[in-house]
């Protein structure tokens, strides 16, 4: 196939994804504007099955020890298989038949790729036809605060340590809302280079760029009374029914351990008087599960999926030989 038909192909996939997109209302991390901001709008595609009630399968393809992979875009915790709901008057037996005959539709189209990762939304959970074609299920869990409780309930659901942690950061903290990318993007990078990690921020830039332009982001910095210092940050993205923590990070070489559960706070007043389900999107780490779990969070399970696809000996003496 020519470099042309391939890209005529992509663009026609993409195009389906779109309009599936708009129908279907997929969540927030599946929109197509969300891939063209942390991929670019040239390094990814999707799979589709248009035919209802159908579903998608968004993709971030990359290279990793010189080989071309699929896996997770920066700044995005889910993406995996997305299915419309089926109508409801289907009887079990049926619903599953249509799920495996979309699943099936999906995977065909998935790029050859020497390693596939990726973490499904947390909704699905139907993976044996997964299992079917070569995928390794591994669960993991993210913590949610689901809709349900007024404020006044949430403060009293906290740890009683957690409670008394932020009644000290009142006094020496002052939470300041801000969106701007740089100011977040440093204080998040502070907290990275403590484990010696790193993220791009040109991924980054452009996100924040579209969760502003379609009003579908806050962000909030923790500011130092005394001395005015930024201290910690946060970005929270949202649509009409969920919220998620995109990234959250503290400076560590300040004396202000609450202040990033300040921020969490805020993330939580916020989504409760709108009525959103909040997503922290974190760690398994133990100390930050303890977080969490103060918090009131519940843990919800969803997939990692993996699959190798190891070159034939033929297509290894190939390559050996360009």
């Amino acid at each position: 196939m020519s470099s042309k038909s391939i890209a005529s192909d992509r663009g026609g996939q993409l195009l389906a994804y779109r309009e599936f997109c708009a129908a279907q209302g997929v969540p927030l991390s599946f929109q197509p504007w969300w891939w063209d901001a942390v991929c670019g709008p040239e390094s990814w595609g999707a799979a589709c099955l248009a035919e209802p009630p159908g579903g998608v399968w968004p993709w971030f393809r990359t290279r990793r020890w010189g080989l071309p992979v699929v896996q997770l875009p920066p700044y995005t915790t889910y993406a995996g298989p997305w299915l419309a709901a089926p109508p409801t008057h289907w009887p079990s037996w049926k619903r599953l038949q249509w799920e495996q005959h979309v699943l099936f539709s999906l995977i065909e189209q998935l790029p050859p790729v020497f390693f596939f990762q990726q973490n499904t939304w947390p909704g699905f959970t139907y993976g044996l036809p997964l299992l079917w074609r070569g995928f390794h299920l591994i669960t993991r869990y993210t913590y949610e605060i689901p809709v349900g409780q007024n404020l006044t309930e949430r403060y009293a659901a906290l740890k009683h340590s957690l409670r008394t942690e932020l009644r000290h950061a009142e006094q020496t903290i002052e939470v300041v809302p801000d969106l701007g990318a740089r100011r977040l993007f440093v204080l998040y990078a502070s907290s990275l280079r403590r484990r010696g990690l790193q993220r791009p921020w040109a991924p980054f830039e452009r996100l924040v760029a579209a969760l502003s332009e379609r009003q579908q982001g806050m962000g909030w910095v923790s500011v130092c009374r005394r001395s005015g210092a930024d201290v910690a940050g946060l970005l929270l993205a949202f649509d009409e029914n969920r919220a998620a923590i995109v990234v959250a990070g503290r400076r560590y070489d300040s004396d202000h351990p609450g202040a990033l559960h300040r921020l969490y706070w805020e993330a939580i007043t916020f989504c409760t008087t709108r009525g959103l389900l909040l997503d922290f999107e974190g760690s398994m780490l133990p100390g930050v599960e303890r977080v969490f779990r103060a918090f009131g969070a519940q843990p919800k399970p969803y997939l990692q999926l993996r699959r190798w696809a190891f070159p034939s000996a033929k297509t290894l003496g190939n390559r050996a030989g360009k």
